[in-house]
C-alpha cells in the first residue's frame, strides 16, 4: 500500500537554494513543452522510452533528465490522445445512430469503427495541445538522497540538471525537510520510504511529496461480515444496527447557508472533512473479516431532484431542486469509500463491492421487493409485515448480497 506525505520546504530553504530550484523548474518546463511540441510535430516518435542520445539538447544537457522529460512528455500526449479518442468515438456513436435511423443501407453503417479510414487523432479537432502551468518533477533515487540533519529532521540532496564550469559534474543542492504529524504517523505504523519523491512548485511555493510504502496485511480468515449503507442523512448505517453520523444533514445545511468561498464556508468544509474521517474511524472492526459496501457511481446525480421528478414522486420546483442537489453536493461519499478502502488494506479486511440495485426496496426478512415498503426512514414489508429502520434494512441486504460471493460465509445470511 502506498501513501504520500507533503512537506513545504519553501520557508525553511535559503534564497540561494530557492534560486537554484527556480532555475531548475524554468529549464525543465521549457524542455517539457519543447518535447511535447516535437512529438506533436513528428520530430520525435511517441514511445514509452527513448535514448537520450537521440534527443536534441535544449536547455538541459543532463542525459538522465532528458530521458525523464521525454517520458513525461509522452505520458502527457498519451493522456490527451485518450481524451481525444473518447470525444471522436462519442461523435461517431451519435452519427452512427443517426445513419441507422435515416440511411440504414449506407456503407458507413456497414463498417465497424475500426474499419473507418480515420485521420491520426493528433491531426484532428478533437486533440487539444496541452497547456503546461504548474509542473511536478518526479525524482528516482538516481537524483536524490535523504540524510538525517542536525538543525532539521532531514536533508534531501538533489542532483540538479546543471553542470559545473568544467562540465564534468552535476551540481547539487541540499534542501532541509521537517517531519510532521502525518509523516511521523506513517513511520510509526510501519511505512518505509520508497526510492522516489516528487518535487512540486505551486503558486510560487516549493513542496516535496515523500512516497511511503507498506506491504498489505494478510487477509483475516476469522470473523464476521459487516454490511455498510452510505447515505446523505446517515453517513454510515451498519448491518449490526449501529448508525454513525446521523447529524451530518445539520452540518450540510450550515454549509449551504454560508456564502460560497467565504472564510466560514471554507472552515465548515474543513470541519466536514475532519468529522467524516472521525466517524469512519468509529467503526468497530475488531472481529470483522469482510466489509461489504455498495458500488456507488454518480450517486449524487441518481438521487437528484430531477430523478425524483421523472419517477413522478414530486412536482417540478426549481428552488427545491437546487436545495436537494446542493445538499447532495456536500455529501462526501467518495472520501468515505476511500477511507474504508485504506482501513481494509491496513487491517487485512476483505472489501467487497456489490450492486446497489433494490437494496432499499428489498425486505431483509422475506426477500420481497416493493418500493411501497419504504416510507422515508422507516421500512415495513408489505408482504410479511417486518418493520425495521430503512437504512439498517438496506445494510443487511448489502451484507447478504456480499456474503453470497463467499460460500463459507453462508451462515451469516441469517440477520
Amino acid at each position: 500500500m502506498i501513501k504520500t506525505s507533503k512537506h513545504n520546504i519553501h520557508h525553511i530553504t535559503n534564497e540561494a537554494k530557492l534560486h537554484l530550484l527556480d532555475d531548475m523548474f524554468d529549464v525543465y518546463k521549457h524542455d517539457l513543452i519543447t518535447y511535447i511540441n516535437y512529438i506533436i510535430d513528428g520530430v520525435y516518435p511517441l514511445k514509452m522510452k527513448m535514448s537520450s542520445k537521440k534527443l536534441i539538447t535544449e536547455k538541459i544537457k543532463h542525459s538522465k533528465y532528458k530521458r525523464d522529460i521525454y517520458i513525461k512528455a509522452s505520458e502527457i500526449i498519451r493522456s490527451q490522445i485518450k481524451k481525444a479518442d473518447k470525444k471522436r468515438y462519442k461523435k461517431y456513436q451519435y452519427l452512427y445512430s443517426y445513419m441507422m435511423k435515416n440511411h440504414p443501407d449506407s456503407s458507413f453503417v456497414k463498417k465497424k469503427y475500426s474499419e473507418l479510414n480515420l485521420k491520426d487523432i493528433i491531426r484532428t479537432k478533437y486533440f487539444t495541445i496541452p497547456k503546461i502551468n504548474n509542473i511536478s518533477i518526479n525524482l528516482t533515487n538516481e537524483f536524490f538522497d535523504i540524510k538525517e540533519g542536525n538543525h532539521f529532521d532531514n536533508y534531501v540532496k538533489i542532483i540538479l540538471p546543471f553542470f559545473n564550469d568544467k562540465g564534468t559534474r552535476a551540481l547539487k543542492v541540499h534542501v532541509p525537510l521537517k517531519n510532521h504529524k502525518h509523516s511521523n504517523s506513517l513511520k510509526r505504523n510501519g511505512y518505509s520510504l520508497r526510492n522516489n519523491i516528487q518535487l512540486k512548485k505551486v503558486k510560487g511555493q516549493y513542496y516535496i511529496n515523500m512516497v511511503w510504502y507498506k506491504e498489505d496485511q494478510q487477509k483475516r480468515t476469522e470473523g464476521s461480515s459487516l454490511g455498510l449503507d452510505l447515505g446523505v442523512n446517515k453517513l454510515i448505517t451498519c448491518s449490526n444496527g449501529h448508525i454513525i453520523g446521523d447529524d451530518m444533514p445539520q452540518l450540510y445545511d450550515k454549509i449551504l447557508n454560508k456564502q460560497r468561498n467565504s472564510k466560514n464556508y471554507k472552515q465548515l468544509l474543513t470541519y466536514r472533512d475532519n468529522i467524516t474521517n472521525y466517524y469512519v474511524n468509529q467503526l468497530d472492526l475488531t472481529s470483522v473479516k469482510s466489509i461489504i459496501i455498495e458500488d456507488l457511481k454518480n450517486v449524487k446525480y441518481k438521487t437528484s431532484f430531477k430523478e425524483q421528478i421523472k419517477k413522478g414522486k414530486v412536482k417540478f420546483n426549481k428552488k427545491k431542486q437546487q436545495e436537494i442537489n446542493d445538499r447532495n453536493a456536500r455529501w462526501m461519499y467518495p472520501s468515505v469509500i476511500r477511507k474504508i478502502e485504506r482501513i481494509c488494506a491496513e487491517r487485512g479486511i476483505k472489501l467487497v463491492k456489490v450492486s446497489p440495485a433494490y437494496t432499499s426496496q428489498t425486505c431483509s426478512n422475506c426477500g420481497n421487493i416493493d418500493d411501497k415498503s419504504r416510507k422515508g426512514a422507516n421500512y415495513k414489508c408489505v408482504s410479511c409485515g417486518y418493520a425495521i429502520d430503512a437504512d439498517v434494512n438496506a445494510s443487511i441486504n448489502i451484507r447478504n448480497r456480499g456474503v453470497l460471493y463467499s460460500p463459507s460465509d453462508e451462515k451469516e445470511l441469517i440477520s
